[in-house]
């Protein structure tokens, strides 16, 4: 088996307005030719894609969710996505109101964040660090 890459990430939102405007908001524009009622294929600049499907169902106290960060729910448990700054991301999530839920954390090859979309999926951001032996080169 010779896995290349990924595809795309699916994340199942409850409302297709809300979620369209969050996305657009990251940089992310509808793909026409790969959408249709269910499924919204949304795609960036840097080719980077995100199936957008709208049969979920809103949870009781939505709003309760999004900030409950210890509540650990069965499944996929993130996309991880790579920015070139989290500085930015962290500017562009205070300016939109985006609570961090966690972070920034930096693991040695990647300073880390995360946040909840509208619908409390979380979502990974990443920058990559410069290694320790390619600085050395």
């Amino acid at each position: 088996m010779d896995i290349q890459s990924y595809d795309h990430v699916g994340i199942r939102v409850s409302n297709r307005t809300r979620a369209l405007s969050f996305y657009r908001s990251l940089g992310f524009e509808v793909d026409e030719q790969q959408s249709h009622e269910r499924v919204a294929e949304i795609v960036n600049a840097h080719g980077v894609r995100i199936a957008l499907i709208f049969n979920g169902t809103p949870y009781a106290g939505q709003k309760n969710i999004l900030m409950d960060v210890d509540q650990k729910w069965p499944g996929y448990t993130h996309a991880a996505f790579i920015v070139p700054r989290l500085t930015e991301l962290l500017d562009w999530a205070k300016k939109n109101d985006v609570v961090i839920t966690e972070g920034p954390v930096n693991w040695e090859r990647r300073l880390t964040c995360f946040f909840r979309d509208p619908d409390g999926n979380v979502l990974e951001f990443n920058e990559l660090l410069e290694e320790e032996g390619a600085r050395d080169e």
